[in-house]
């Protein structure tokens, strides 16, 4: 049955074509008067930059930039941005771009004024010092930073680097801003990695609802089977409104809490993946594209009826009464075709990563955990994540 729970959700949304042009009305309200806008490393951000400025210096709003962010972004990074902070006496950060610059955009945010690092801040713990209000203005759907309490941050300054998930109910924007049509210039590679991030936190969240909670199970299938339409359709045509609207839309579902509420979530793939993608810098939707076949065959006999009824209402398999397990095969394999299609790797070998580190990713997996698993509704153990990861190879 579903846990007890509290849903406090105070984000802001404003959703549609041009509501980016709503941004020095959404800062003032919060008392913004010198903004930091916060931005990722491509040129092709760069333009709607310029629009975001003018529009709100002309509202009398001074504006400080801080371009520069890349995908796992780097502590480097971020704790320039906290001196830019503090030595201007900016009072709002505004995160333009996807998820990366906006976890970026938090931990200035949260962490100009923290007492210590933020990067040690205990999980869900509230974050008693100043925090400046901030914003976003989404450039790419997919990890759902807009609207949820996490934030992922790299600790480049040292080696190996590190990768940290760190949850407060503080690192929540004020508003985000979700216009379609900025996510048109978006390379077919971002947007199909941004799209499988998507089904992955369905996916994570479909293994942990509790017994009984039909209309959870429905809902996640619902987000899956709308993203893999979508997707399809806006690498057919960047500028279908309708398919990146969808996209746009669904992206949050999963983390909003209005969903996810009263389910405890175990986010075990997103545990695999983390280590990777903080060693070897890789894409995040990617890698998970990678380990997501993998992990579902490792753990489809834990929990043979609930991969079943995925593989085939969301996987196109048919349903083997007598060999539940073929079935469940079928929709893997069909699985890794849909992953081809929209142009990501399948196998770790493809990227580079091979079997020599697969010990260390997993001592890494464990290290972060706060037990000597991960994941909750099925659990892995150090052993475990090797194996997924060779099943991965």
């Amino acid at each position: 049955m579903l846990s007890d729970y509290v849903h406090h959700n105070p984000e802001k949304i404003i959703f549609g074509r041009g509501a980016e042009d709503k941004v020095a009305r959404e800062v003032a309200a919060c008392g913004g008067t010198k903004v930091l806008i916060h931005f990722d490393a491509g040129d092709f951000i760069l333009p709607l930059i310029a629009r975001i400025r003018a529009c709100l210096e002309k509202a009398g709003i001074e504006v400080f930039e801080l371009g520069g962010v890349v995908p796992n972004p780097k502590l480097s990074l971020m704790r320039r941005g906290c001196e830019l902070v503090r030595g201007n006496g900016i009072d709002f950060v505004l995160a333009v771009g996807g998820g990366s610059t906006m976890d970026s955009a938090k931990y200035i945010a949260c962490g100009a004024y923290y007492d210590g690092e933020i990067w040690d801040h205990p999980g869900f713990a509230p974050i008693s010092t100043r925090i400046l209000p901030h914003g976003a203005v989404v450039t790419m759907p997919g990890t759902g930073s807009d609207v949820s309490t996490a934030a992922v941050w790299r600790d480049d300054t040292v080696e190996p680097e590190r990768k940290v998930c760190v949850f407060a109910r503080e690192l929540r924007f004020d508003f985000a801003i979700i216009d379609p049509e900025l996510t048109y210039t978006l390379p077919p590679f971002q947007t199909a990695a941004g799209c499988f991030d998507i089904m992955a936190h369905s996916m994570e969240d479909y293994f942990c609802v509790p017994e009984g909670v039909e209309f959870a199970l429905a809902a996640y299938e619902g987000v899956i089977n709308e993203v893999m339409k979508s997707v399809r359709a806006a690498l057919d045509d960047p500028r279908d409104y309708t398919a990146r609207a969808n996209i746009c839309r669904v992206a949050y579902v999963p983390l909003d809490d209005s969903l996810s509420s009263g389910i405890d979530r175990g986010y075990c793939v997103h545990n695999l993946e983390k280590p990777l993608t903080g060693t070897f810098h890789r894409t995040h939707g990617e890698m998970l594209a990678i380990l997501f076949p993998a992990w579902m065959r490792f753990c489809s006999p834990m929990n043979l009826p609930l991969f079943t009824r995925l593989a085939v209402r969301c996987f196109g398999a048919k349903m083997d009464f007598g060999h539940p397990e073929a079935t469940v095969e079928e929709g893997i394999v069909n699985l890794e075709h849909f992953i081809r299609d929209i142009g990501l790797p399948t196998r770790l070998s493809q990227v580079g990563i091979t079997a020599e580190c697969f010990g260390a990713m997993a001592d890494l997996a464990i290290e972060q955990s706060a037990n000597d698993y991960i994941g909750r509704g099925i659990k892995l153990y150090r052993d475990d994540i090797v194996r997924v990861y060779e099943l991965a190879e």
